[in-house]
């Protein structure tokens, strides 16, 4: 199964470790099943990770950041976007996982972020072959 981890995935990933954003993402790299991501999206996590109150939450310094999307960078599928690709979805910032899922042929896209669950993303995207699915579902769907 291809697969795109949203951004607030891999973010609760890092900052969880022991939580099950953390373990779907192992499973994913451990199993049969291929990580999709973009350049852009490793940036957003890398920037999102940096935010102050992040690193209180998280308490890693920029080497445990590096280290991190450099793994994701080498175990992932990266995918190149084109900007011109269009996605039909209400907030901008969420234009590149869109992108990401829809240029790398992602069967599932996981994410918390209700827009992605909505009309009209979800049926442009259930046209094209991608579920959409929270990491609670998508967990469940690897563990069957």
């Amino acid at each position: 199964m291809r697969i795109v981890l949203d951004s607030n995935i891999l973010i609760r990933a890092f900052v969880n470790s022991g939580g099950l954003p953390q373990d779907l993402l192992s499973r994913i790299l451990s199993g049969s099943h291929t990580l999709i991501l973009s350049n852009e999206m490793l940036a957003e996590v890398a920037r999102v990770l940096r935010y102050p109150r992040l690193i209180e939450v998280h308490g890693q310094g920029e080497g445990a950041i590096y280290d991190f999307t450099s793994s994701l960078r080498e175990r992932a599928e990266i995918i190149p976007l084109n900007p011109l690709t269009f996605a039909p979805i209400r907030d901008e910032k969420d234009i590149i996982v869109f992108q990401t899922a829809l240029s790398g042929l992602a069967d599932v896209l996981c994410s918390w972020d209700r827009d992605f669950f909505e009309p009209p993303a979800s049926i442009f995207m259930k046209n094209r072959g991608i579920e959409i699915l929270t990491d609670i579902d998508l967990m469940r769907r690897l563990r069957a």
